[in-house]
Protein backbone atom coordinates (compact mmCIF):
# COMPACT_ATOMS: atom_id res chain seq x y z
CA UNK A 1 0.00 0.00 0.00
CA UNK A 2 0.78 3.43 -0.90
CA UNK A 3 0.61 6.09 1.73
CA UNK A 4 1.41 9.83 1.49
CA UNK A 5 2.34 11.76 4.61
CA UNK A 6 1.37 16.21 4.81
CA UNK A 7 3.76 16.64 6.32
CA UNK A 8 6.60 14.81 7.56
CA UNK A 9 7.18 16.70 10.78
CA UNK A 10 8.43 15.14 14.14
CA UNK A 11 5.16 13.29 14.76
CA UNK A 12 4.72 12.56 10.83
CA UNK A 13 8.02 11.17 10.86
CA UNK A 14 6.69 8.40 13.74
CA UNK A 15 3.59 7.62 11.46
CA UNK A 16 5.72 7.36 8.80
CA UNK A 17 7.90 5.25 10.12
CA UNK A 18 4.86 2.96 11.89
CA UNK A 19 3.55 2.42 8.77
CA UNK A 20 6.98 1.55 6.89
CA UNK A 21 7.44 -0.54 9.33
CA UNK A 22 3.97 -2.38 8.58
CA UNK A 23 4.44 -2.87 4.83
CA UNK A 24 3.58 0.10 3.55
CA UNK A 25 5.57 2.18 1.07
CA UNK A 26 5.40 5.52 2.51
CA UNK A 27 5.70 8.78 0.13
CA UNK A 28 5.85 12.75 0.95
CA UNK A 29 5.98 15.99 -1.23
CA UNK A 30 9.22 18.12 -0.71
CA UNK A 31 7.85 20.31 -2.94
CA UNK A 32 8.32 24.34 -0.96
CA UNK A 33 9.14 22.21 2.45
CA UNK A 34 12.51 23.40 4.56
CA UNK A 35 15.97 21.91 4.82
CA UNK A 36 14.86 20.46 8.22
CA UNK A 37 11.68 18.63 6.58
CA UNK A 38 13.62 17.10 3.67
CA UNK A 39 16.73 15.66 6.23
CA UNK A 40 14.21 14.46 8.19
CA UNK A 41 12.49 12.56 5.19
CA UNK A 42 15.71 11.57 3.91
CA UNK A 43 16.55 9.79 7.05
CA UNK A 44 13.74 8.19 7.47
CA UNK A 45 13.57 7.07 4.13
CA UNK A 46 9.90 8.45 2.95
CA UNK A 47 9.81 8.47 -1.02
CA UNK A 48 9.20 12.13 -2.58
CA UNK A 49 6.50 12.65 -4.47
CA UNK A 50 7.98 16.40 -5.32
CA UNK A 51 4.16 17.88 -5.15
CA UNK A 52 1.00 17.20 -3.48
CA UNK A 53 -0.80 17.03 -6.78
CA UNK A 54 1.70 13.91 -7.81
CA UNK A 55 1.26 12.62 -3.78
CA UNK A 56 -2.84 12.26 -4.67
CA UNK A 57 -2.38 10.28 -7.34
CA UNK A 58 0.27 8.28 -6.47
CA UNK A 59 -1.60 7.52 -2.68
CA UNK A 60 -4.71 5.44 -2.02
CA UNK A 61 -3.69 6.90 1.17
CA UNK A 62 -2.77 10.23 2.85
CA UNK A 63 -2.47 11.28 6.08
CA UNK A 64 -1.82 14.78 7.44
CA UNK A 65 0.41 16.22 10.28
CA UNK A 66 0.50 19.30 10.59
CA UNK A 67 -0.11 22.30 13.48
CA UNK A 68 -3.97 22.89 14.37
CA UNK A 69 -4.43 26.16 12.09
CA UNK A 70 -3.33 24.40 9.13
CA UNK A 71 -5.37 21.27 9.07
CA UNK A 72 -8.09 22.69 7.28
CA UNK A 73 -5.90 24.23 4.72
CA UNK A 74 -3.91 21.25 3.96
CA UNK A 75 -7.23 19.17 3.78
CA UNK A 76 -8.66 21.80 1.15
CA UNK A 77 -5.34 21.66 -0.64
CA UNK A 78 -6.07 17.72 -1.36
CA UNK A 79 -9.79 17.82 -2.21
CA UNK A 80 -9.22 20.92 -4.52
CA UNK A 81 -7.05 18.17 -6.21
CA UNK A 82 -10.53 15.94 -6.71
CA UNK A 83 -8.76 13.22 -4.25
CA UNK A 84 -10.66 10.08 -4.47
CA UNK A 85 -8.80 8.21 -1.64
CA UNK A 86 -8.98 7.65 1.99
CA UNK A 87 -7.83 10.90 3.97
CA UNK A 88 -6.34 10.29 7.63
CA UNK A 89 -6.55 13.93 9.28
CA UNK A 90 -4.38 13.01 12.65
CA UNK A 91 -4.43 16.80 13.89
CA UNK A 92 -5.43 18.33 16.95
CA UNK A 93 -8.37 20.23 16.15
CA UNK A 94 -12.09 20.25 17.35
CA UNK A 95 -14.45 17.79 16.48
CA UNK A 96 -16.56 20.17 14.49
CA UNK A 97 -14.03 21.19 12.79
CA UNK A 98 -12.81 17.69 12.07
CA UNK A 99 -16.93 16.79 11.05
CA UNK A 100 -16.93 20.33 8.16
CA UNK A 101 -13.75 18.71 6.82
CA UNK A 102 -14.82 15.03 6.37
CA UNK A 103 -17.90 16.97 4.52
CA UNK A 104 -15.38 18.84 2.50
CA UNK A 105 -13.90 15.86 1.18
CA UNK A 106 -16.29 12.81 1.24
CA UNK A 107 -18.70 15.66 -0.95
CA UNK A 108 -15.76 15.11 -3.46
CA UNK A 109 -15.55 11.42 -3.17
CA UNK A 110 -12.80 11.00 -0.74
CA UNK A 111 -13.19 8.87 2.33
CA UNK A 112 -12.23 10.44 6.17
CA UNK A 113 -10.76 8.84 8.78
CA UNK A 114 -10.35 11.11 11.62
CA UNK A 115 -7.39 10.80 14.25
CA UNK A 116 -6.12 12.43 17.81
CA UNK A 117 -2.62 11.33 19.03
CA UNK A 118 -1.34 11.08 22.17
CA UNK A 119 1.93 11.09 23.14
CA UNK A 120 5.52 12.14 22.19
CA UNK A 121 6.95 11.66 19.16
CA UNK A 122 8.76 8.43 20.25
CA UNK A 123 10.22 5.44 18.10
CA UNK A 124 9.25 2.67 21.34
CA UNK A 125 6.39 1.29 21.49
CA UNK A 126 3.31 2.07 24.15
CA UNK A 127 4.41 5.72 24.32
CA UNK A 128 2.30 7.17 21.43
CA UNK A 129 -1.22 5.95 20.49
CA UNK A 130 -3.00 7.07 17.11
CA UNK A 131 -6.83 6.58 18.36
CA UNK A 132 -8.87 6.71 14.93
CA UNK A 133 -12.73 7.19 14.44
CA UNK A 134 -15.11 6.58 11.74
CA UNK A 135 -16.51 4.20 8.85
CA UNK A 136 -13.20 2.97 7.37
CA UNK A 137 -10.94 3.27 10.58
CA UNK A 138 -10.23 -0.11 10.89
CA UNK A 139 -9.14 -0.60 7.53
CA UNK A 140 -6.23 2.07 8.53
CA UNK A 141 -5.58 0.98 11.43
CA UNK A 142 -4.09 -2.29 9.92
CA UNK A 143 -1.55 -0.26 8.62
CA UNK A 144 -0.26 0.07 11.58
CA UNK A 145 0.40 -3.01 13.13
CA UNK A 146 4.15 -2.97 13.89
CA UNK A 147 4.74 0.11 15.46
CA UNK A 148 6.60 1.96 17.03
CA UNK A 149 2.75 3.73 17.21
CA UNK A 150 0.12 1.98 18.72
CA UNK A 151 -3.24 2.48 17.17
CA UNK A 152 -7.10 2.21 18.42
CA UNK A 153 -10.11 2.10 17.16
CA UNK A 154 -12.88 4.02 18.58
CA UNK A 155 -16.52 3.29 17.76
CA UNK A 156 -18.87 5.55 16.45
CA UNK A 157 -18.77 8.60 14.20
CA UNK A 158 -15.81 10.95 12.82
CA UNK A 159 -15.05 13.35 15.69
CA UNK A 160 -14.71 10.75 18.31
CA UNK A 161 -11.01 10.49 17.84
CA UNK A 162 -10.73 14.34 17.77
CA UNK A 163 -12.97 15.06 21.42
CA UNK A 164 -10.74 12.27 22.81
CA UNK A 165 -7.31 14.22 21.80
CA UNK A 166 -8.86 17.44 23.01
CA UNK A 167 -10.12 16.27 26.18
CA UNK A 168 -6.69 14.33 27.13
CA UNK A 169 -4.51 17.71 26.00
CA UNK A 170 -7.02 20.27 27.76
CA UNK A 171 -5.74 18.27 31.25
CA UNK A 172 -2.05 17.64 30.40
CA UNK A 173 -1.17 20.49 28.57
CA UNK A 174 -3.92 23.11 30.19
CA UNK A 175 -1.92 21.87 33.24
CA UNK A 176 1.63 23.01 32.33
CA UNK A 177 0.01 26.54 31.64
CA UNK A 178 -1.86 26.51 34.82
CA UNK A 179 1.70 25.85 36.56
CA UNK A 180 3.25 28.28 34.41
CA UNK A 181 0.77 31.25 35.62
CA UNK A 182 0.83 30.05 39.29
CA UNK A 183 4.14 29.89 39.60
CA UNK A 184 5.15 33.32 37.71
CA UNK A 185 2.12 35.24 39.69
CA UNK A 186 3.78 33.52 42.78
CA UNK A 187 7.41 35.16 41.79
CA UNK A 188 5.79 38.75 40.92
CA UNK A 189 3.85 38.80 44.25
CA UNK A 190 7.29 37.77 45.66
CA UNK A 191 5.94 34.46 47.86
CA UNK A 192 7.62 31.68 45.60
CA UNK A 193 10.21 30.52 47.61
CA UNK A 194 7.46 30.46 50.61
CA UNK A 195 5.34 28.91 47.64
CA UNK A 196 7.87 26.15 46.88
CA UNK A 197 8.15 25.51 50.86
CA UNK A 198 4.75 24.70 51.23
CA UNK A 199 4.43 22.62 47.89
CA UNK A 200 7.01 20.47 49.48
CA UNK A 201 4.84 19.89 52.66
CA UNK A 202 1.26 19.55 51.23
CA UNK A 203 1.49 20.57 47.20
CA UNK A 204 2.63 18.76 43.82
CA UNK A 205 6.16 17.58 43.80
CA UNK A 206 8.35 20.65 42.14
CA UNK A 207 10.58 18.69 40.58
CA UNK A 208 8.21 17.04 38.10
CA UNK A 209 6.66 20.00 37.62
CA UNK A 210 9.72 22.50 36.59
CA UNK A 211 10.37 19.20 34.71
CA UNK A 212 7.35 19.57 33.08
CA UNK A 213 7.81 23.07 32.00
CA UNK A 214 11.39 22.81 31.10
CA UNK A 215 10.12 19.91 28.36
CA UNK A 216 6.81 21.97 27.47
CA UNK A 217 8.49 25.43 26.75
CA UNK A 218 10.56 24.60 23.81
CA UNK A 219 7.18 23.22 21.98
CA UNK A 220 4.92 25.80 23.16
CA UNK A 221 4.49 27.48 20.11
CA UNK A 222 2.70 24.52 18.84
CA UNK A 223 0.43 24.26 21.45
CA UNK A 224 -0.63 27.89 21.51
CA UNK A 225 -3.24 26.95 17.94
CA UNK A 226 -4.16 23.64 20.23
CA UNK A 227 -5.16 25.42 23.30
CA UNK A 228 -7.49 27.66 20.80
CA UNK A 229 -8.89 23.97 19.73
CA UNK A 230 -10.00 22.80 23.17
CA UNK A 231 -11.84 25.96 23.69
CA UNK A 232 -13.77 25.70 20.86
CA UNK A 233 -14.39 22.39 21.99
CA UNK A 234 -15.32 22.88 25.10
CA UNK A 235 -17.81 25.65 24.47
CA UNK A 236 -19.15 24.08 22.03
CA UNK A 237 -19.73 21.07 24.79
CA UNK A 238 -21.13 24.08 26.81
CA UNK A 239 -18.24 24.58 28.94
CA UNK A 240 -16.13 28.19 29.61
CA UNK A 241 -13.29 28.23 26.76
CA UNK A 242 -11.89 31.41 28.36
CA UNK A 243 -9.69 28.62 30.60
CA UNK A 244 -7.64 27.17 27.71
CA UNK A 245 -8.16 31.01 25.79
CA UNK A 246 -5.80 32.02 28.61
CA UNK A 247 -3.58 29.04 28.23
CA UNK A 248 -2.89 29.77 24.84
CA UNK A 249 -1.82 33.12 25.77
CA UNK A 250 0.66 31.51 28.48
CA UNK A 251 2.30 29.59 25.21
CA UNK A 252 2.37 32.48 23.05
CA UNK A 253 4.65 33.86 25.19
CA UNK A 254 6.77 31.31 25.24
CA UNK A 255 7.28 31.37 21.78
CA UNK A 256 10.65 32.74 21.66
CA UNK A 257 11.85 29.26 23.27
CA UNK A 258 11.34 27.65 20.11
CA UNK A 259 14.49 25.04 19.56
CA UNK A 260 16.05 25.60 22.57
CA UNK A 261 17.01 23.27 24.85
CA UNK A 262 15.00 22.73 27.97
CA UNK A 263 15.09 26.54 29.27
CA UNK A 264 15.56 26.38 33.51
CA UNK A 265 12.82 27.83 35.83
CA UNK A 266 13.93 31.18 36.42
CA UNK A 267 14.22 32.07 32.49
CA UNK A 268 10.36 30.82 31.75
CA UNK A 269 8.90 32.54 34.80
CA UNK A 270 11.18 36.00 33.67
CA UNK A 271 9.77 35.23 30.26
CA UNK A 272 6.70 35.12 31.03
CA UNK A 273 6.66 38.43 33.09
CA UNK A 274 7.38 40.76 30.24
Amino acid sequence: MRIGIVHPGQMGIVIAVSLHNSGGEVFWASEGRSGATRERASQAGLQDALTLQKLCELCPVVVSVCPPEFAEEVAEQVASRSYGGTFVDANAIAPERVQRMAHRLEAGGARFVDGGIIGPPAMTRNKTWLYLAGEHAAEIASYFSCGPMEVEVLDGPIGRASALKMCFAAYSKGSIALACSVLAAAEQLDVLEDLKRQWARSGPALPEVESEISRAAPKAWRFKGEMHEIAATFQRAGLPAEFHQAAAEIFRRLEEFKGQEKPDLKGVLDTLLK
